[in-house]
């Protein structure tokens, strides 16, 4: 088994530290040399990704790189009969999505989408007592980023809300200086949504409203707060690592769809 990661800097950085701790054959690839340098030498490094397709025999590779040139780099690696997962948004154009969930499926591969906080120990841990009429949720992060936090920070919410409660319809998307306000509903309820990059104060929380009261997912704690004042803790278990042996040892195309779907809402209002 081995595995691959292109794109060593931010969030690459992360997927080399959990290859290491889980014991992967990894293969680090990046067209800077000096990101690869701040990484272990025990792992192959390439500075051309054809060159790595051509050398190594790799069957999982991760994608964390612009998101515009995301599909390109994983056509190539699909072309070459390996499985594939990139970082969200996996493209800015739902054609492209579409393009590589159809060559994973022809060449019998699987192609996914990174949705790191499904396997938050708020999410996995969370148990539907109720019906939840509302979800009012919020994505404000201290520091900045280099895309719209529309496309970047909102997307986690909304393939949880996906997995959470079927099919996400986006109705309204503001912006209220530096934060986006998304409203919109589910297979089962409505929700209304801010996201914001260079916020005053950190804040990653949902309130899921319902007859019985209000369940809280803190996200920065990792805990869930139930109306009875039951609270679940987090359990510790890492979820990067999580998401990286699952898409390993059970890989499906359930990300794939869920993003193909949210991204087509999204195109409705960019």
């Amino acid at each position: 088994m081995k595995v691959g990661i292109v794109g060593t800097g931010n969030m690459g950085s992360h997927y080399v530290k959990k290859f290491d701790i889980l014991g992967l054959d990894a293969v680090l690839i990046d067209k800077d040399p000096g990101q690869l340098k701040r990484h272990p030498d025990k792992f192959k490094k390439y500075t051309d990704l054809d060159e790595a397709l051509k050398e190594e025999n790799i069957d999982f590779l991760f994608i964390a790189t612009d998101p515009k040139s995301h599909i390109p780099l994983a056509k190539k690696a699909l072309e070459k009969d390996i499985n594939v997962m990139v970082e969200k948004p996996p493209s800015l154009e739902v054609n492209q999505l579409e393009e590589a969930i159809n060559l994973a499926e022809k060449r019998n591969l699987y192609f996914g989408v990174s949705e790191i906080e499904l396997r938050s120990s708020s999410i996995r841990n969370f148990e539907k007592k109720y019906p939840i009429s509302e979800v009012e949720a919020y994505r404000l992060n201290l520091r900045s980023g280099y895309i719209n936090p529309f496309f970047d920070l909102a997307w986690h919410d909304l393939y949880i809300f996906s997995h959470l409660f079927g099919n996400v319809k986006i109705k309204q998307v503001k912006e209220k200086g530096n934060i986006v306000e998304v409203i919109g509903e589910t297979d089962e309820n409505e929700f209304f949504l801010q996201v914001a990059w260079s916020y005053q104060y950190l804040r990653r929380e949902w309130i899921l409203k319902g007859k019985e009261g209000n369940t809280i997912l803190n996200f920065v704690e990792d805990k869930i707060v139930y109306p009875s004042g039951e609270i679940k803790e987090k359990d510790n278990t890492d979820k990067l690592e999580l998401m990286i042996k699952e898409f390993i040892e059970k890989p499906s195309f359930d990300s794939a769809y869920r993003a193909l779907n949210i991204l087509k809402e999204f195109k409705k209002f960019s």
